[in-house]
């Protein structure tokens, strides 16, 4: 692969160096820079916040996305003191709640009039180069008696932007179907591995119905692992019946960076060794998050002409212990390492 102000100009066997430098990576797993579909950002806030770009290069992500961490009262504060200073690609979802993710002690949903559909539409006009869509909770503990009240309004929101719609599904208020009957192509449930209250799975442990029609009709279907979002119970039942993560995040945060999730190539680790086969992984990284956030083509892949984001990994075998947000623990075989990471086309990180 050739690489030109920073994009990738070729590709293919044979390649002459011409004066160029040459990265020998013989052997190793070359992937497209990592998308972290579901992480936040905003250092400071809350509990949440880890240095994004000291995680990210060290790790292979080279595009992160905020998974709602602020509202249309705070975006701009994050927007200034992290996006535009980090060197990690940023774009995010817009909290529907004005307030975001300030204090999580008390849902940011309690209070429904915070969820104002004209302040999110006016932040996201503001915002367009960043802002995807709108995310939304939609948990008991945080929506209240709101019910489904908070998404139908993040749905009219991203209606009126053209985006799309993330929502957080561990333990709704309504059983699940009643969530994804509100739900529209391209819109993404995160979480959908989680182990508490109503999920995909049915009374004899099936995928059920109204999950599968969901995903035949464009919805998508994130891991968002966190610190309360996995159960492996759950994940394996789900790959064992061929239903497989859409895409794989981490829901990363400072408490989950230091706890159960750790980063991305962590947690895609953990569905290698669930069953889930590594091209399939390895899509639910690069290629299908790129397609998730519209940026099929430029992102997620290493075909000429896309952005020269470039992952550099072994798969290195071995007995590894890994845990669920329940504190199951499994022991895998194989682990991703990473070795060197490309920010557009310029070594960004590389392993001692």
């Amino acid at each position: 692969m050739r690489v030109r102000d920073g994009l990738v100009a070729e590709v293919g066997p044979g390649l002459r160096a011409d004066g160029d430098a040459v990265l020998d990576v013989a052997g190793k797993l070359v992937l497209p820079g990592l998308i972290d579909l579901h992480a936040h950002c905003f250092v400071g806030s809350s509990d949440f916040g880890p240095r994004t770009d000291d995680i990210a290069r060290s790790t292979g992500v080279t595009t992160w996305v905020d998974g709602g961490s602020t509202g249309a009262g705070t975006f701009e504060g994050m927007r200034e003191w992290v996006l535009s200073r980090s060197r990690v690609r940023m774009l995010a979802f817009l909290n529907i709640s004005a307030i975001g993710l300030m204090f999580l002690k008390i849902g940011e949903l309690n209070h429904l009039a915070y969820a104002d559909v004209d302040a999110a539409i006016g932040a996201g006009r503001d915002h367009r180069d960043l802002i995807l869509g709108i995310k939304v909770r939609s948990q008991l503990e945080v929506v209240g008696d709101a019910g489904l009240e908070p998404l139908r309004r993040a749905v009219r929101a991203a209606d009126a932007l053209g985006g799309r719609v993330m929502v957080h599904c561990t333990n709704p208020p309504v059983p699940l179907d009643e969530i994804l009957a509100l739900l529209r192509p391209g819109d993404i449930v995160s979480h959908f591995l989680h182990g508490r209250g109503h999920g995909i799975l049915d009374d004899r442990g099936q995928v059920r119905r109204e999950v599968r029609q969901a995903r035949e009709r464009g919805v998508v279907f994130d891991v968002a692992h966190g610190r309360m979002h996995v159960k492996f119970p759950i994940a394996r039942a789900a790959i064992a019946q061929g239903f497989y993560p859409d895409t794989i995040s981490s829901d990363l945060t400072s408490g989950g960076a230091a706890g159960c999730v750790k980063d991305l190539p962590t947690t895609m680790a953990k569905f290698l060794n669930l069953g889930m086969p590594l091209a399939d992984v390895v899509r639910s990284v690069t290629a299908n998050p790129a397609k998730a956030i519209g940026r099929a083509g430029q992102l997620g892949t290493l075909k000429r002409g896309a952005v020269a984001d470039v992952a550099v990994f072994t798969l290195e075998p071995g007995e590894f212990d890994f845990e669920d947000a329940h504190g199951e623990r499994m022991t895998g075989r194989q682990r991703f390492t990473p070795l060197l990471t490309l920010r557009a086309g310029e070594v960004w990180w590389r392993r001692a």
